[in-house]
């Protein structure tokens, strides 16, 4: 009896001792199923982080981050190639580190007040690299975190010192040829926001980088379409929608995007690009965009790739208006030079006692060459006897005072004198002013004039000597009426 009560105490031991195994060997291979579980978590967030580096590092803006306390969190390479540094480096720093005092001081007070108001803010601004001061536009966005606190600040701006450049010359140039002032370009600006809050977990992280990837998609400002091998559209933002016309549902995973561009003669164009590259370089296409209704635009397509995936990203970019305001510059300006060159009278624009510009009826007139023209003031070329009278007709019309055609003599390159009649007008040229003056050659016609006058000298003598012979006779008829 007690040989059975031991024995099954030890049944009853092994069979506690296999239950703690069995629950061990579980508890392994829960153990290992984490693991991996977080393991894939990794991957994943390495990849969206990887989306969410590239699409930030081919954004053509300069992209930065800051805490509520105006110190550097992260900026793109673009930026950071502006501050000589690696991307990696900028954190901890402050602008002091990077500008002028003065300008430093005044980015701390207008991102303490982003941040008191948690108002966005959008601005023209100087910018100072290397020595240089550049015009940009900046947009400076309240960073919140899930509860909705302000913890930094997000910046993004783009040198616009060349389109500044060229708005104001397209501006004086419309003033030039037609008087008026060209219509401003309007341009729509990609605003940015995003939230980076501390991670707790992996797949609080992954979240929080997919949000970030998404967010930057629907608000860049630009429409934007992710493609996968044949440019088959796997996604879309609300800005394509818009764009098209095509809602989410009829193009992802549906469509091409080629069969949306076409080339000038109406045929498809070819976009085809690489095997995921993450060094890939973006790429630029000039096409036309087919909308849902038939509506065809100019647009700038910029295609680069996303790392580690078989897919890229390409925005469009509406350029008609561009392209519009090109053509009628082109036109105006073909008018405007037909005008200068086949006038029957010299056009002349005098700044400053010197001729700015001119059309070759001029050279035809007095002889001289461009290079000659231009090398001294205009005043040479006028007879010394009038270039008085040449010097007050330019001050008259400088101070807006009404003046006549003028006449005065000039001096071919030959040496004979040439009779000239000028009319002035004031304008603007290259933002200065200047008078503009349509000058006639009189010289031929004031000879004709002069051989015409001398040509009848000799019946005028013949007529005055027949008016004295007449009243001879008249008065000795008269005399012998009377006798």
């Amino acid at each position: 009896m007690i040989k059975e009560e031991k024995t099954l105490e030890k049944l009853l031991m092994i069979e506690k001792a296999v239950n703690e195994m069995s629950t061990l060997r579980q508890g392994i291979l829960e153990l290992k199923e984490s693991e991996a579980e977080r393991q894939k978590g990794i991957e994943a967030l390495r990849a969206s982080e990887n989306r969410y580096r590239t699409l930030l590092e081919n954004f053509p803006q300069k992209v930065f981050m800051k805490d509520k306390n105006s110190v550097y969190v992260l900026c793109n390479q673009s930026y950071a190639a502006d501050l000589k540094i690696k991307p990696e480096e900028i954190s901890g720093k402050t602008d002091y580190e990077f500008f002028p005092r003065e300008l430093a001081q005044k980015y701390a007070s207008d991102e303490e007040r982003i941040i008191s108001t948690g108002r966005s803010e959008t601005t023209k601004e100087n910018y100072v690299h290397e020595g240089q001061t550049f015009r940009v536009h900046m947009i400076r966005i309240p960073v919140k975190d899930e509860r909705g606190e302000i913890t930094g600040i997000l910046g993004v701006f783009e040198d616009i010192t060349e389109q500044e450049r060229e708005k104001e010359a397209n501006r004086i140039q419309m003033e030039e040829l037609t008087s008026k002032r060209a219509a401003e370009l309007l341009m729509v600006k990609e605003r940015l926001q995003q939230e980076i809050t501390e991670r707790q977990s992996t797949k609080e992280q992954l979240r929080k980088a997919d949000e970030r990837y998404r967010f930057l998609l629907e608000n860049s400002g630009t429409a934007i379409v992710v493609v996968g091998e044949n440019m088959i559209i796997s996604s879309v933002n609300r800005e394509f929608e818009k764009f098209s016309g095509y809602s989410r549902i009829e193009v992802e995973g549906k469509r091409s995007l080629k069969e949306f561009l076409i080339q000038d003669g109406g045929e498809e164009i070819g976009m085809t690009y690489p095997a995921g590259n993450a060094d890939f370089i973006p790429r630029y296409h000039e096409a036309r965009f087919i909308g849902q209704q038939g509506n065809i635009r100019d647009i700038r397509v910029t295609m680069a790739m996303l790392p580690g995936v078989q897919e890229g990203v390409v925005s469009l970019t509406d350029v008609t208006d561009y392209k519009r305001t090109e053509e009628s510059l082109r036109h105006l300006k073909e008018r405007y030079e037909a005008l200068m060159e086949n006038a029957n009278e010299a056009i002349l624009v005098i700044q400053e006692g010197r001729l700015k510009n001119f059309n070759a009826k001029i050279q035809k007139i007095t002889g001289y060459t461009e290079e000659e023209l231009t090398s001294q003031p205009f005043k040479e070329f006028i007879h010394p006897d009038d270039q008085n009278i040449f010097q007050l007709h330019l001050q008259k019309i400088e101070h807006r005072e009404l003046s006549d055609a003028q006449c005065f003599k000039g001096i071919h390159r030959d040496g004979h004198i040439l009779f000239w009649e000028a009319k002035s007008t004031l304008i603007q040229w290259e933002g200065k002013a200047a008078v503009l003056n349509f000058m006639m050659d009189l010289t031929d016609r004031k000879q004709a004039v002069e051989e015409l006058w001398n040509s009848i000298q000799p019946f005028r003598a013949l007529v005055k000597a027949l008016e004295k012979t007449f009243l001879t006779w008249n008065e000795k008829w008269l005399e012998r009426g009377i006798n």
